[in-house]
């Protein structure tokens, strides 16, 4: 058995798993440094390096049933992919939890959780309509999903065209620039009126310094330590998790970040019920 092949906590068969675990290693639109094809199996391996208690959360996460269903096959078209996506979903009772994979396939993920809000930790706003002739390129994400008709939420945004924040502003699109972010408190409010929440982890959000492997990076990002406050407070009103945009790098500092935003995600969750 290679460590890559699967979660490290994973210990439940799908049917009866709390959490599923499963890998989109799809990267053909991103415009600087592709590589998020391999960040599944990355991230994957990068957990096998952390404990299975959480400190923060005081909970064992051995308590919780967590299943890695593996990868999708990304060979095809965006919609092939969807399509598996779809039928992945539809056998599991569990709360997904997507590993990319470029952002895109948020548009994908996302589908089946109609009516919740969209809370995206991104450096960009991903507003675009189309980019380098594709309405599914990872600069677009937020503006498909909009037209899905989900509330949007964009927290740690620093990068964007002029007319991408203005059509936030046009369509009362609730994002907070990364500057402005102090604490999780923010974004706690800015989605304190949702009891159901899609979050998106754009690993371009944090500042390079903490995640430097990413296809996008942006300078005067946020702290990891947001989201692991923020998971305190409103894990138990997520339905679904992806993270996305890590490309693999050689110290490995930016898959183990990604793996234990997971745990701890798992974590506190689990500690609230």
């Amino acid at each position: 058995m290679h460590i890559d092949n699967y979660f490290s906590i994973s210990n439940s068969e799908v049917r009866d798993a709390e959490f599923v675990i499963y890998g989109i290693p799809y990267d053909a639109t991103q415009s600087f440094k592709p590589g998020s094809r391999f960040a599944p199996n990355a991230i994957r391996e990068a957990s096998w390096n952390l404990e299975s208690y959480s400190q923060f959360f005081s909970f064992d996460l051995s308590f919780a049933k967590v299943c890695d269903a593996g990868n999708v096959n990304c060979d095809g078209s965006f919609q092939d992919i969807g399509m598996r996506i779809e039928n992945l979903l539809g056998d599991i009772s569990g709360i997904p939890i997507a590993i990319g994979g470029e952002h895109s396939i948020s548009c994908l993920t996302s589908r089946k959780f109609k009516k919740c809000c969209f809370l995206v930790f991104d450096a960009h706003f991903d507003l675009r309509d189309e980019f380098d002739g594709s309405r599914f390129n990872h600069a677009c994400t937020a503006r498909r999903i909009f037209e899905e008709g989900f509330d949007i939420v964009i927290a740690g945004v620093r990068s964007g065209s002029r007319e991408e924040r203005a059509f936030a502003d046009r369509n009362d699109i609730k994002y907070i620039f990364s500057w402005d972010l102090k604490g999780y408190e923010d974004v706690d409010r800015l989605v304190g009126e949702y009891d159901r929440i899609y979050l998106s982890i754009d690993m371009d959000a944090f500042d390079p310094s903490y995640a430097p492997g990413v296809s996008t990076p942006e300078p005067f990002g946020i702290s990891p330590k947001i989201l692991l406050e923020l998971f305190r407070e409103i894990a138990d009103r997520i339905v679904a998790l992806d993270i996305v945009e890590v490309v693999p790098d050689a110290d490995k500092i930016t898959q183990t970040l990604a793996a234990k935003l997971i745990f701890e995600f798992i974590a506190g969750y689990s500690s609230k019920r």
